[in-house]
């Protein structure tokens, strides 16, 4: 839970608390877990490049945290962490098949949206608290995250969906 917060520079400390602790997790666990349960060579490439993506965007937010003067701190959500387990469980419930791949890109899009609509605010919030330098690098942030919601999308479509619909007609 969030607390009594009394500012908009304490609330943007949080988000941004937040989205360290989600690119942290994602890059230590998350992502490597679906690159390595992905049966798609097509998703595991996508999801490998994201990777380097999410290693770099935790490299900003630190560079944010500096440049700010703030400690860089995880704080741990309990969004992001029903996220994961939801991850987890189309992992333990789902043999590996274009129906598991069809689930991993489901939750990686949820990810991906929670991630849009985080950086989206902290973005806004940093132009209203005059950190410019901090607002283009959560801007460029957030552009990744619409990308790879995209690229997610788009081999959800063209390839998985399709697939797992056709593995259970037969």
């Amino acid at each position: 839970m969030l607390g009594h917060v009394k500012s908009l520079q304490e609330l943007f400390e949080i988000q941004l608390n937040y989205a360290y602790d989600c690119e942290k997790k994602l890059v230590e666990k998350g992502l490597p877990t679906m690159i390595e349960k992905a049966g798609s060579p097509e998703l595991r490439a996508a999801l490998q490049q994201h990777l380097g993506e999410t290693r770099e965007q935790v490299i900003r937010l630190e560079q944010i945290f500096g440049s700010l003067g703030l400690e860089a701190n995880t704080k741990s959500n309990a969004i992001f962490n029903e996220m994961s387990s939801a991850v987890k469980d189309s992992i333990s419930n789902i043999e590996e098949s274009p129906l598991r791949d069809a689930a991993l890109i489901a939750n990686g899009n949820i990810v991906e949206h929670y991630e849009i609509a985080t950086y989206g605010s902290l973005v806004a919030f940093a132009r209203e608290l005059g950190y410019g330098q901090a607002a283009m690098l959560l801007e460029q942030t957030l552009e990744e995250e619409k990308n790879a919601n995209a690229v997610l999308t788009q081999i959800a479509t063209r390839l998985m969906n399709p697939r797992a619909a056709r593995a259970q007609s037969v």
